[in-house]
């Protein structure tokens, strides 16, 4: 019994130590023609599994002869975070190439923590897929996996904001109830709220405030208030920002039109006034017409609407001194034709 208890006991020591101290690992085989492949891990913000760029990376390995690769070390972090594993297509191709298609994938994202162990089998058509991972809530997040590259393809069809708007009320109903029924680790909450619209959680945000409040604190706890919770609080500040500003842009036009319609009052109100004024003065300043006997004559057949030719007939004078003495009316009381001499010379006290 001492002798198994030999054999076994450097094994024990292994395990205590690994778990202990952390000692992480991640292998397996890239099943591609091409051999000295090059493989990235990079570490992930909560809101970025579709995101994928340089700054991401923390590090990368060759594959050997055989496709085989590995990451070892304790030098990842204790504290569940978000991992990305993937391999370009096309190393003569720069950049960052990303590829997830019906037929094709080049990359894996998966949560992890510097005690845990991750192995990759081989899979032509999807690399990095098909994987055995101890980290437990790396499980619990693939748990409700379907359901959300269900609503992923949903989303893709931006063209539909009703049926957006209607798909993130009912993955944010049915979060809080998963959430709350198997009290999952808030790591895994904060990744499935981070693949859904902004602007579906902003709403959310103004009518559940306590839900989010609630993550943010188990955040805090558990990652010390850095790392993922500094993510998740910045996330938040920018939806209150962004309503800030929407409500201020909003209020902003608003007293524009305000104002403008202010103005085309006072104005309104300004020229009623100057003409109401200009009515009265009219009115009650005596014009001195200064008219002659016969041009009181005329005015007066004028008023009773005689033609030129009727005038001209009582008065006994010819068409062409009619014409004469109209044309004086007009010149004198300033006006341009019968009406508005008829108006004036009606409305007017004279001296």
């Amino acid at each position: 019994m001492s002798i198994y208890l030999m054999r076994i006991l450097p094994f024990i020591i292994f395990l205590i130590g690994n778990y202990c101290y952390g000692q992480y690992s991640i292998s397996g085989y890239l099943d591609t023609p091409e051999k000295n492949k090059r493989v990235y891990l990079c570490l992930l913000k909560f809101n970025e599994l579709n995101a994928i760029g340089p700054n991401q990376i923390l590090t990368s390995t060759v594959t050997d002869s055989l496709g085989y690769f590995s990451f070892e070390g304790s030098l990842l972090s204790d504290k569940h975070a978000l991992y990305r594993i993937y391999a370009n297509l096309d190393e003569d191709v720069e950049g960052v190439q990303k590829y997830d298609m019906e037929d094709l994938k080049n990359f894996h994202n998966f949560i992890f923590s510097n005690k845990d162990t991750i192995v990759f089998e081989r899979n032509k058509k999807f690399w990095f897929s098909s994987n055995s991972n101890t980290n437990p809530i790396d499980k619990e997040w693939n748990a409700y996996g379907s359901y959300i590259d269900k609503l992923r393809a949903e989303f893709s069809d931006f063209s539909n904001q009703e049926m957006i708007k209607q798909t993130t009320e009912q993955f944010l109903s049915e979060l809080k109830s998963f959430v709350l029924e198997k009290e999952t680790h808030p790591l895994t909450t904060l990744i499935l709220l981070g693949s859904l619209p902004e602007s579906g959680i902003k709403k959310d945000l103004n009518d559940d405030p306590e839900f989010y409040v609630q993550l943010l604190g188990q955040l805090n706890v558990y990652y010390d208030s850095s790392s993922y919770a500094l993510q998740y609080r910045s996330f938040l500040d920018d939806q209150y920002r962004s309503e800030t500003k929407e409500d201020l842009a909003f209020f902003k036009k608003l007293s524009y039109a305000l104002g403008f319609l202010c103005l085309l009052f006072l104005g309104g109100l300004v020229f009623l006034s100057i003409k109401l004024k200009q009515a009265r003065t009219i009115q009650q300043t005596p014009i001195d017409f200064s008219l002659t006997t016969q041009e009181e004559k005329v005015a007066e057949l004028m008023i009773d609407n005689k033609t030129n030719k009727e005038i001209a007939s009582e008065l006994f004078i010819s068409l062409n001194t009619v014409k004469t003495h109209i044309r004086n009316l007009y010149a004198k009381l300033e006006v341009s034709n019968r009406t508005e001499f008829v108006e004036k010379f009606k409305n007017h006290p004279r001296d």
